[in-house]
């Protein structure tokens, strides 16, 4: 209120490039014009169907913050930023971790050498890093969790936490409405100077538009944007 900014708690829809019908609780509340617009709508955990979520034994990074209890061991899956990050959580906390990763690498977009000494920090702690090793099926049931990859092994543990990675929130935007595509986990793809997207008085910027995804990165694409 002090900056004279307008705020409103709905679910926004695009209507035209400079038009958003604004929602709550399924009942429309307005409809708002603007000459441009920034979409920062985050992201969500990666959910594939595949993956037998039951937020008791297998968990995705949301949902991984309200688990009761420490688990006797954990199964990670997924080697980004979200998945390493929980490993090294849970392994400080004395619990036995097995990191999973389908490529021959994590973090690529760290320098080699660093990676290298942190899997080898990772390995003398304890952690069992699986590279190169894609995931088959995860299947839950009353005495833990059974992970199964491609090469045939198996891991088993108690709970399972899947870290592969998020989706934008951008389903109900409507943004078929503007013309603005995105790929096939939500991102919409922005200019990396400006962050102005394939619509000129659209813009972007947060995890919607991908790595870095990080908060204060976040920030300051909003600022610039």
């Amino acid at each position: 209120v002090r900056n004279g900014v307008r705020h409103q708690r709905a679910e926004a829809r695009f209507v035209d490039a400079n038009r958003a019908r604004l929602t709550s609780d399924g009942e429309e509340v307005s409809e708002v014009a603007f000459d441009h617009a920034l979409i920062a709508v985050g992201t969500r955990p990666h959910r594939p169907a595949s993956i037998p979520f039951d937020g008791k034994r297998v968990f995705d990074s949301d949902e991984v913050l309200d688990m009761e209890r420490l688990p006797r061991t954990l199964t990670v899956i997924g080697g980004g930023v979200i998945g390493v990050e929980y490993a090294t959580i849970f392994s400080a906390l004395d619990v036995p971790v097995t990191l999973v990763e389908p490529r021959e690498t994590i973090l690529d977009f760290v320098d080699r050498e660093l990676v290298d000494d942190f899997i080898h920090q990772l390995r003398d702690r304890g952690v069992v890093v699986r590279l190169g090793s894609a995931v088959s099926k995860v299947t839950a049931g009353g005495n833990g969790c059974e992970v199964s990859l491609a090469d045939g092994r198996m891991v088993r543990s108690e709970m399972v936490l899947y870290a592969a990675g998020r989706a934008g929130n951008v389903g109900t935007l409507g943004l078929e409405a503007v013309g603005i595509e995105v790929d096939s986990r939500g991102r919409i793809k922005a200019d990396p100077d400006s962050f102005q997207t394939t619509v000129p008085n659209i813009y972007a910027a947060g995890d919607v538009i991908g790595f870095p995804s990080l908060a204060s990165t976040s920030m300051e694409q909003g600022r610039v944007a």
